[in-house]
């Protein structure tokens, strides 16, 4: 028997989630991530101030993301205290267990009552992994594009694919969320995954279901990045600028992919052991340190679960997730991962594998053809390892301040007619919007441009410099004490040298970093 589709317990768990995560979001403090710090409070000024091709590189390569996604941040945090914006990351955040829950209650097998409960549960384990609780109230985003990915598995778990506007929606609700942050493409092809196996029997019903959805798919891609796509290509001549340049080919920068490969497993057995080769040290496939086995449980489990549906006896005990929506659940989490495996390997773009972690490991367990004390037995010790094995760290928060962001910068005679070159690899974006807005901001040395590559980009920032000064202008440098001696060399490559004419920007997010005069010719 189907659980009702609605009930006060679930209007309570679907609203109370959300709730929970908005309060553990102020709890943990503010975020100082790096990619704050860097794009994710830059990007949005950006847009908003018609920037493009104003500054240059103040990212690196994430100056060139979309930045539709950082819209709502940039509204809330400029109108309400720092506490306030994270509770708002927060509550979106926590749609996530809304969305768990709803696919846990939907895919479970029984009356309403207990599994009512063990979706709950299912759920509260889902958003209480290792990154699922370092990216609360962060703008990582992961979490938050996982968002509309559950919402769209969720409509295929309900009726299995049994409406063609359920799956129309699924599918735009996943193209929107892989238009907002490119890396979530592995779910689109999971989505697909999901209804080819939930229309799995009817040829021409499965590939009808799975035409539509990626027709919505592609249609919600469009409208959440097509329009970025056609400003990246008008700038750079790449629509997915600098990444897949040796393939589309923009002249401004090096012919070259410009994607992260750092964690691609080289060989098949790395890529074979990967879950459990994360598990032991986190720089397998993170830049933060984590410690979570859902993932890695899960992918013991479900090809057992599927062993287990295809030699189960016709008599056994029914499942607790029955075969025709298991096999829902487990075409999605492989084509996702397999799929992430090949192109990224960043355990971060996975986040929502890791939230269902504990709904695969329990419908895999629970088709195991054993009497079922032993499933729900063998189920709870699985989870019971799962959280003991798990290490939760908040990563890096401070305490809040009267904004999200607050930045001082020190005072500019002329910013009309004044210049800013960035130097490193710091994230500094952040501190932008704080300027003047007449002040262009150039990073002459970072990720993206460099003066050891002599790029048509670079010639361009160059021959701005040039001009700039030939009119008299001011020109200064903005970077990390630490990288001092970094930026130094960049500005002696480009016939520039930094004075001792310093002052201090300060801020929220991260130490103070040094603004000082350059001018032209070496060092004496």
């Amino acid at each position: 028997m189907s659980a009702p589709r609605r009930s006060p317990a679930d209007v309570l768990l679907v609203l109370a989630g959300p709730l929970a995560i908005a309060g553990l979001a102020v709890w943990l403090g503010q975020s100082t991530s790096w990619d704050l710090r860097n794009y994710h409070w830059y990007n949005p000024y950006a847009l908003l101030h018609g920037r493009m091709g104003f500054d240059a590189a103040v990212a690196h390569h994430a100056t060139f993301y979309n930045p539709l996604i950082d819209l709502p941040l940039w509204a809330v945090g400029n109108a309400a205290p720092g506490w306030v914006a994270s509770a708002f990351l927060g509550l979106v955040q926590g749609l996530n267990f809304s969305f768990l829950y709803l696919i846990a209650r939907d895919a479970l097998d029984g009356r309403a009552g207990p599994h009512r409960a063990i979706a709950a549960v299912l759920a509260a384990l889902g958003v209480s992994g290792g990154y699922a609780v370092i990216l609360t109230g962060t703008t990582y985003y992961d979490n938050v594009v996982s968002v509309p990915v559950l919402a769209a598995l969720w409509l295929v778990v309900r009726d299995r694919g049994a409406s063609w506007a359920s799956l129309a929606i699924a599918g735009l609700l996943v193209g929107l969320a892989v238009g907002l942050k490119l890396p979530t493409a592995p779910f689109g092809l999971a989505i697909l995954a999901a209804v080819a196996a939930a229309t799995w029997g009817d040829l021409r019903r499965c590939i009808g279901a799975v035409f539509v959805t990626g027709i919505a798919a592609f249609l919600g891609l469009m409208l959440a990045s097509g329009w970025w796509f056609f400003v990246l290509w008008r700038e750079t001549g790449n629509p997915l600028f600098p990444y897949f340049n040796d393939i589309i080919g923009s002249s401004l920068i090096l012919d070259s992919s410009y994607r992260d490969t750092r964690f691609l497993p080289q060989s098949a057995m790395e890529a074979l052991t990967f879950p459990f080769r994360f598990t032991q040290d986190w720089r397998v496939g993170s830049d933060w340190p984590v410690n979570d086995w859902r993932v890695a449980f899960a992918y013991v489990a479900v090809p057992l679960g599927v062993i287990a549906a295809a030699v189960r006896p016709r008599a056994a005990a029914p499942a607790a997730v029955p075969w025709h929506r298991a096999r829902i659940l487990f075409a999605f989490a492989a084509a996702a991962y397999v799929s992430w495996l090949a192109v990224f390997a960043i355990y971060r773009y996975i986040t929502p594998l890791e939230m269902l972690g504990p709904l695969l490991i329990a419908a895999a367990i629970g088709l195991f053809p054993v009497p079922p004390p032993v499933r729900w037995g063998a189920t709870v010790a699985a989870l019971v390892a799962v959280v003991a094995l798990t290490t939760l760290r908040p990563g890096n928060r401070a305490a809040f301040a009267e904004a999200i962001v607050t930045v001082s910068v020190p005072q500019i005679a002329r910013p009309e007619a004044t210049m800013a070159l960035m130097t490193g690899v710091e994230p500094m974006g952040f501190v932008v919007p704080s300027f003047p807005p007449q002040i262009p901001f150039l990073r002459v040395d970072g990720y993206l441009v460099g003066p050891d590559s002599a790029t048509a980009y670079l010639k361009r920032m160059t021959a701005r410099i040039d001009a700039h000064l030939k009119s008299g202008g001011d020109l200064y440098t903005l970077y990390q004490p630490g990288e001092q001696a970094r930026g130094d060399k960049a500005l002696a490559q480009l016939g520039l040298r930094r004075t001792e004419d310093c002052s201090i920007v300060t801020s929220n997010l991260a130490p103070p970093l040094n603004w000082c005069r350059v001018a032209s010719g070496a060092a004496p």
